[in-house]
Order: structure tokens, then sequence, then C-alpha cells
């Protein structure tokens, strides 16, 4: 139920943003070629124009005067002479396979007999333009010029395009760091509102699961004090007849005194069991109403049993039902003892009450503990009406009761099963229509030098 690290939710924030800005980083370097692409066609229009209007004007006839002429109009370019039947004649790129590789891009692009101009796909300062010039009845020429050479200055304009993309990028993860940042913090502040509101929950469930017995607990110690009330004002009318009697003591001295303090000694003696008693209801609800520790220790869980099934008692009593008791765990378990005596006083209660709406003839709920060599395990056994499929698999979620309206908050046992998982256990249940329940806490074995043999 709790947030255990928040450290999860920076890769997440990263994420987020690298999702983000991949698909807008790819379609703004598709923009920008694109555009870079159609200016550089605009920059070499003009030299292709020329080598058409020399083909026009008979200037021009064979692809070497074509070669020369592109060679003084861009200096320092890249070519490669191709005849009629597509064979390379002539380059000054020296190695064959770059050749044949340029050769077929272009032609790929813009096909075999048609003067066209070539931009890279990604069109880097570093990366040429190429026109493809047909000279009819002699073959194809083709003209490569630098970027650098087409349009000055675009080495600069490039590299200040990264600088202000980059500068961009590092402020967007700046600002992704500081936004995770801030997403930390609140769920931080989330989490601790979270945790004190939960604890706040449990505490209100721990008192009303002991508000229920209250008026059996009310019950058992007005008894005793009824009677020791009545034992009291018993003796105190001894006392007075004691000082009517005094001046019989002459004659009957023996049998007179003896009588009156044997009758005292027995009120006494019934007074100071009702004082007893009352004093072991006391103290048992003074362990279960005390705010116990959340720091897990080893938990004798027989004794814990003890004390809920002492409270349980005169509610059960009142309504037929008996509880009995089983004792098989021999070693103890490592959990928070007032989480332990919650989870009881839960499961117990709500036994109570589905064995108090049955019609069977047993009306019995049984509470026994046993332990194996990794777990120490408490089993609660009613003889209810059971449940079916449907409720056995929302039974432990909040808010679902089963409970007439008005009986029941539905967050008994899901508080149960959360405080179990919070001392490394687990509730789980058993139950079928109509052959009762049985909810089984698991609890871990304490550390312990040596355990007793079983």
């Amino acid at each position: 139920m709790y947030i255990s690290s928040h450290n999860s939710f920076r890769w997440l924030a990263a994420r987020i943003f690298l999702i983000g800005i991949g698909p807008l980083f790819i379609l703004s370097v598709a923009l920008c070629s694109r555009v870079v692409q159609n200016y550089l066609d605009d920059a070499a229009a003009p030299a292709l124009r020329y080598a058409q209007a020399m083909m026009e004007n008979k200037e021009v006839l064979t692809t070497q005067a074509m070669r020369r002429k592109l060679s003084m109009l861009l200096p320092d370019g890249q070519w490669i002479v191709q005849n009629e039947s597509q064979k390379i004649t002539a380059s000054n790129i020296e190695d064959t396979d770059e050749q044949q590789r340029l050769v077929e891009e272009v032609h790929s692009q813009n096909g075999d007999h048609s003067s066209s101009i070539y931009a890279p796909m990604l069109p880097l300062p570093s990366s040429s333009v190429w026109l493809h010039v047909f000279v009819p009845g002699s073959g194809s020429v083709f003209y490569g010029v630098s970027i650098e050479s087409l349009l000055p200055g675009a080495t600069f304009s490039f590299g200040l395009c990264l600088t202000l993309f980059f500068s961009l990028l590092i402020t967007a993860i700046f600002n992704s760091i500081i936004f995770s940042s801030f997403v930390h913090e609140k769920l931080a502040q989330e989490t601790l509102l979270r945790e004190k509101l939960e604890q706040k929950l449990i505490e209100a469930n721990r008192l009303s699961a002991q508000t229920r017995v209250v008026a059996g607990i009310a019950h058992e110690i007005n008894t005793p004090l009824a009677i020791i009330i009545q034992e009291a004002g018993w003796v105190k009318e001894l006392l007075e007849d004691l000082q009517e009697q005094v001046a019989l003591v002459e004659k009957e001295p023996r049998k007179v005194l003896c009588g009156t303090f044997s009758e005292m000694d027995a009120s006494l003696d019934v007074m100071r069991k009702q004082g007893k008693r009352c004093a072991e209801i006391i103290h048992g609800l003074l362990r279960m109403s005390r705010k116990g520790a959340e720091n897990k220790t080893a938990v004798d869980v027989n004794s814990v049993v003890e004390d809920v099934v002492h409270l349980s008692q005169p509610k059960a009593a009142e309504l037929g039902i008996k509880i009995k008791t089983q004792f098989n765990a021999f070693v103890p378990a490592y959990a928070s003892a007032g989480h332990v005596q919650q989870i009881l006083l839960n499961v117990i209660n709500n036994a109570i009450d589905a064995v108090a709406v049955s019609n069977r003839e047993e009306r019995n709920v049984i509470v026994s503990t046993f332990s194996t060599k990794h777990a120490v395990l408490i089993r609660v056994t009613d003889t209810g009406l059971g449940l079916s499929r449907e409720l056995k698999n929302r039974i432990f979620e909040p808010f679902f009761t089963t409970k007439a309206a008005g009986q029941g908050t539905g967050l008994g046992l899901s508080i149960s099963y959360s405080l179990a998982r919070r001392n490394d256990g687990n509730l789980s249940v058993q139950s079928s229509p109509d052959k009762g329940s049985s909810f089984t806490l698991t609890l871990p074995v304490a550390a312990v030098d040596a355990l007793p043999a079983l």
C-alpha cells in the first residue's frame, strides 16, 4: 500500500521527454532537409538551364565538350562521363565503385535520359549537388559541385543551426530534470500524507473493532462489581452484628465469634475473586487498547490469541457461540504484536457475526495456532454460512462487506490484509457455501538461538 521510492519517476520523465522529442527531432530534420533540397535545386537550376541552352544552340555536341563547359562554369567539381551504352568512359574520381554508386543514385531518382538536378537526402556542407546532363547522340555528363561551393557560407549556417538546435535540446533536458525533481518532491509529499491518512485509518479500524466488544466487557465488569458491592454490604452488616454480639462473648464466646468471622472470611474471598476477575478483564482491555508500536519483535502468538479470545468471549457467549482454542505453535512469530492483535480481533469478530446469522446447529469459532520451519500460522475457523467464489475473490477489497447496511464498513479485512503484508506475512481465506470459512494468518518465524523440539 506504500510507494517505497520515486527514483523511477525521474526515468519516467526522461522517457516522456525522449518519446516526445524523438518524433519532433525526426520531423524537424525531414522538413529542414526538404527545404534545403529545394533551395539547392534553385541554386543549381541556372547551370542546368545554361547547359540545355548550349545543346539547343548546337554549341555543344559531345559529352567531353559539355564537361569542359561545366568545369568553366563551376570549377573544382567532380565529373563522370558516360557513353550512350551507359558505360563510364572518363572521370576525375579514382574509385570506380564510388563512380558507379553515384551514377546509380542519380539514375534512380531522375531516370537515364533526362537532364536533372540531384540533391542528397541529408544535405550536409560536405555533400555535393549533381547535375545530370544528357547529350543526345553522345551520352551523359554527371557533374558534382559541393554545397559549400554552390552556396558560400553553408558551413557557417549549418553550424549555427546545430548550435541553436543543441541549445534548445540542452534547455529541454534541463527543464525535464527540473520537472522530474518537482514531480519527485510532490509525490514524496503525497506519499507522506497517504501514510499518515492510512495510519489514521488503521487506528480508526482498531478502535472500531474494540468498540464492538465494549458492551460485552462492560457486562463482564458490571457483574463482578455488583457481587463485590453486595458482599461489601454483607460484611458491613456482619461488623454491625459483631458489635451487638460483643456483649454475649462471656456467655458463648467461641460459637458467636467463629460463626461471624467465618461468614466474613467467605464474603472477603468472594470479593477478592471477583476483584481479580475485574482486574484481568481491565488488563486485557488495556493491552488491546494500547497504541502498540509498529516495531517488529518476537511475538508469542498463543498469548495474543488468549488475550483476543478473552475479550471476544462475552459477545460470543451472549449469542450462544463457543470460542475454542487449540495451541500448537511452539516458536514465536516475528511481527508487530499490536498488528497481530488487530488482525485477530477483526477476523474473530467477523467469524462471530458469520456464525450468529447462520441456522446451523454447530455454533463454534475455533482459533488454532501451529508452526512450520519457516512460518507461524493462526487459523480462525467458523461454522457460518461460508462464502461463494465471487464473494471470496472480493473479500479483501476495501469497502466490500457481506453484512447488512449499517453493520459494517468493509474495511476490517482489507486493513487486516494490509497489516499482514506489512509484517511480511499473508492473510488468506478458504470457504465454501454452507461449510463455514477459515481465515489463516501466516507470519514469519522469529530468529531465535534455539527452538524447542516439536
